[in-house]
């Protein structure tokens, strides 16, 4: 049934990925409009249960080599469905991901680089380990109120020495209009996690998966229960049996080419009780543009000396 699967990632690419044309703006905003027409709305939806039955029917061999490999409830995905994903690797070992938000910042959560190190990032691969573009990072920058113990403010710009060439795998990601509240319901999410609990290896091949918004109030009351407090930084998405794992931090959240949330922590992974949690991004993103027109100033400075 190999065909079932084109068509599925050939429906996940019109409903979630970006445009067939390589995107070159250094930063560019997005926001959810509303369908005008029903008939448009009730093609979409078509659209979305479709790529959903496709995913669940399609031969697992098609998607991956082993169950035992997949992200938790994913499914192997071509990087030109996630061309703004970017591994980081410590020492040679994958550590996290990043997304691109110019051809020379990336976008992360901030426990990923908390402790100072020679960190690399990969991009256009859909290996953590080999291929695609490969960068030194040069600077890095936590959120001044980060806070490792509660993960508040958990997020991080990278900086890399030498700027990526964009086109065809690698793409920028969009940002969302900073504050905004309303989230998309479904929202696709890559990295090179683990695929349970229990595994220690992260996956040799990107997986992607998707999950849905989760009530905020809903989620609050669920942590609540671990004594955990979810805040109006954070958003909450799952789905049943799927989730992002360990390794999958710093992973964006993202709906038809715009990031809305930045992977940051759960209670396990895949856990019924308990969905995961983001660092939501709209929230930061005045943040974002106030360190990049900073940066911008200081390279002017340095080029007029």
């Amino acid at each position: 049934m190999p065909y079932l699967g084109s068509l599925a990632f050939l429906i996940l690419h019109f409903m979630l990925g970006p445009s067939s044309r390589p995107k070159v703006k250094n930063l560019i905003f997005s926001y959810q409009s509303r369908m005008p027409l029903y008939g448009r709305f009730v093609f979409l939806r078509m659209m979305k249960l479709s790529a959903l039955v496709l995913l669940l029917i399609c031969d697992h061999k098609t998607w991956a080599k082993s169950s035992q490999e997949r992200i938790v409830g994913g499914v192997e995905l071509p990087i030109h469905l996630s061309p703004w994903l970017a591994s980081i690797s410590v020492h040679g070992n994958y550590s996290c991901s990043s997304a691109l938000i110019t051809s020379q910042w990336l976008v992360t959560a901030g426990h990923c680089v908390n402790y100072p190190d020679s960190y690399v990032v990969r991009a256009g691969s859909v290996s953590a380990d080999e291929g695609g573009q490969q960068r030194d990072v040069a600077r890095i920058i936590l959120h001044p109120e980060f806070k490792i113990r509660t993960l508040e403010n958990d997020i991080a710009l990278l900086k890399i020495r030498k700027s990526f060439i964009l086109g065809g795998n690698v793409q920028l990601v969009k940002l969302p209009l900073p504050g905004l509240n309303i989230l998309p319901r479904n929202l696709l999410l890559a990295g090179w996690g683990t695929v349970s609990a229990n595994d220690s290896d992260s996956a040799p091949e990107l997986r992607g998966t998707l999950v849905e918004a989760i009530d905020q109030r809903h989620c609050r009351h669920l942590y609540s229960h671990l004594n955990r407090r979810i805040t109006d930084n954070m958003l909450c998405a799952a789905a049943p049996g799927r989730d992002h794992c360990f390794g999958d931090s710093g992973a964006p959240l993202v709906h038809r080419g715009s990031s809305y949330g930045i992977v940051s922590f759960a209670h396990g992974c895949a856990d019924p009780h308990f969905p995961g949690v983001y660092t939501r991004l709209a929230n930061y993103v005045n943040w974002i543009f106030s360190v990049l027109k900073t940066d911008n100033k200081r390279n002017l400075l340095s080029d007029k000396k």
